[in-house]
């Protein structure tokens, strides 16, 4: 609705540049203006020409009706504050938006500031009860000088609830991690964490989009004179992660940043190594520069570094002090807490390799059948958990052959009935060996030991189990290991064609093998067949690191 602006244009001294309403300004604060009226647009940006706070101009933006405020809004999800008009294509249009802002945006953090040149359309008492805005202002009365007033105090608030919803981020994401110690990006998710609080409590935002500074930041761990990146911002952003904790391929790929660093290095840049060689299990704050160090029992160093353009004048010194030391003795925890868990997930692989050794297959069969089970379960539809744990409990699937006489065990040629029935027993030995541990992997690895041989119609062993009454890991591994198995030379065959293995795997859909499974096989052949090689039998690390391969 058109009307004549009652904006008073009564200048002030509000600052030291024009900022005016150029294009999109790094480091500058958003300030999206809604109003039906071109005048209103003019008058605001002259009376706030030059304004600056906390060292930023202003971006602003344009909205001449509530749908095109709704478009804006949706675009930028970081505008600091909302002038907004309330009667414009309709009489509640800005209360309209107002609702978009706050229930369908789920936006708490942006400052909206209703103005208008008609208060009995919207009386200030109910409008402040019925609705969530932080301001209500007559036009009549926003001179110059009560504009510059509104617009520190809605910044100054925006600033600070960004601050705040970056801590609550940060301690989430190291509860998470907390919560799920033991699981394979603990160590990861807590460095991220660790890393995101402390730029919160320097009151930078992660990616700098928001207080507009170049912030480069790294959370890492030393040991055996080699650096593992964790987490990092700006240069020290990690490369994708490539392999999974335990060596194994991570076939998910989830976790992308940007390609600037490596996972790991031989030698810290410059500025980061001398902080360290004075740190001497203490922290650093200087010269906009802050190093948390901390050492623990087990040699293991970590750290947090932060540079770049650091305010120094304004961090809470004490705070950051407190904070690096406790996150310097979490940070022990977390990585005793990982050395344990591969040392159980070491053991268990062990375990396997001394019975395929005894069994004379002496490759890499079961670093293979590991890879396949992951990549399968994960394109089933298995949660990232339970791949993981199906994927380092898949060697146990054998080890009730170590019961199983040399003889029968290492024969050349095809075993008379007698033998092969002592043979079948490897399954039922196996689930007796492992089936009393209430641990996740050894008790997945007693499901897989009794059911990996069990066929979909009925007809494979020990109990003739069918269909779904397999286990899925049982029905996974089965595939895996039959599939391994063609592939590869062993003491009585040679390796099958990747042509014969298909046709056999496709005649044994809705026979031996999960139809399921088969599809999610033969739709990642590629992948497959890129695990057979990363791991051809040759190899002789425990934990190689394959080329990646990437879903």
């Amino acid at each position: 609705m058109t009307r004549s602006s009652p904006l008073k244009l009564k200048r002030s001294p509000v600052g030291e540049s024009p900022q005016g309403d150029a294009g999109p300004v790094k480091g500058a604060w958003k300030i999206l203006i809604v109003d039906d009226e071109t005048e209103v647009h003019s008058v605001t940006k002259l009376a706030l020409n030059g304004y600056r706070f906390a060292g930023k101009g202003l971006q602003f933006l344009d909205a001449h009706s509530g749908a095109e405020a709704r478009d804006i809004l949706a675009a930028h999800d970081d505008i600091a504050l909302v002038l907004l008009d309330v009667v414009m294509e309709t009489e509640h249009a800005g209360l309209d938006v107002v609702g978009y802002i706050r229930e369908t945006l789920g936006n708490r953090l942006t400052r909206i500031v209703l103005r208008t040149g008609q208060p009995g359309q919207a009386p200030e008492r109910r409008v402040i009860i019925d609705f969530d805005i932080n301001d209500y202002k007559e036009k009549t009365e926003l001179t110059a000088q009560k504009l510059f007033t509104l617009m520190s105090a809605s910044l100054r608030s925006y600033r600070d609830m960004v601050a705040l919803e970056d801590s609550r981020r940060g301690l989430k994401k190291i509860i998470d991690a907390s919560a799920n110690i033991f699981t394979q990006t603990s160590m990861q998710k807590f460095a991220e964490g660790a890393l995101e609080q402390l730029l919160s409590l320097l009151r930078v935002k992660k990616g700098d989009a928001f207080y507009g500074r170049r912030i480069d930041a790294m959370a890492a761990l030393r040991k055996d004179s080699r650096v593992e990146i964790l987490a990092g911002t700006g240069k020290y952003a990690r490369a994708e992660r490539q392999v999974s904790q335990g060596g194994m391929p991570d076939t998910t790929m989830s976790d992308t940043m940007p390609n600037t660093m490596p996972d790991t290095m031989d030698e810290l840049p410059a500025e980061i190594g001398g902080l360290l060689e004075r740190a001497a299990d203490r922290n650093i704050i200087m010269d906009r520069q802050i190093l948390s160090y901390h050492k623990g029992p087990s040699g293991h160093e970590n750290f947090l570094y932060v540079g770049g353009d650091v305010d120094m004048e304004t961090i809470d010194r004490d705070m950051i002090e407190l904070y690096a030391r406790n996150v310097g003795v979490a940070f022990e925890n977390v990585d005793l807490h990982r050395q344990i868990e591969e040392t159980q997930r070491e053991v268990v692989y062990r375990l396997a390799e001394a019975v395929e050794t005894r069994s004379m297959e002496t490759g890499n069969h079961l670093k293979r059948v590991a890879a396949m089970c992951k990549l399968l379960a994960l394109e089933y539809g298995l949660s990232e958990d339970e791949a993981e744990i199906l994927m380092y409990a898949s060697p146990l699937h054998d080890v009730g052959k170590i019961a199983i006489p040399d003889a029968i065990l290492n024969k050349p040629g095809k075993l008379d009935a007698a033998e092969w029935e002592v043979m079948k027993t490897h399954s039922e030995l196996g689930h007796r060996m492992l089936v009393s541990s209430d641990k996740p992997i050894l008790k997945a690895g007693a499901i897989i030991a009794l059911e990996h041989h069990e066929k979909w119609d009925g007809t494979g062993y020990p109990n003739g189990k069918a269909g779904k009454d397999i286990h899925i890991y049982g029905r996974i591994v089965a595939i895996a290991d039959v599939y391994d198995a063609l592939a590869s030379k062993r003491c009585y065959k040679d390796a099958w064609a990747l042509g014969d293995i298909y046709t056999l795997v496709k005649s044994e859909k809705g026979r031996h093998f999960d139809p399921d499974i088969v599809d999610v096989l033969t739709r990642n052949l590629d992948y497959v067949q890129q695990i057979m090689v990363d791991y051809a039998d040759g190899q002789t690390e425990l934990f190689g690191k394959p080329r990646a391969v990437s879903l």
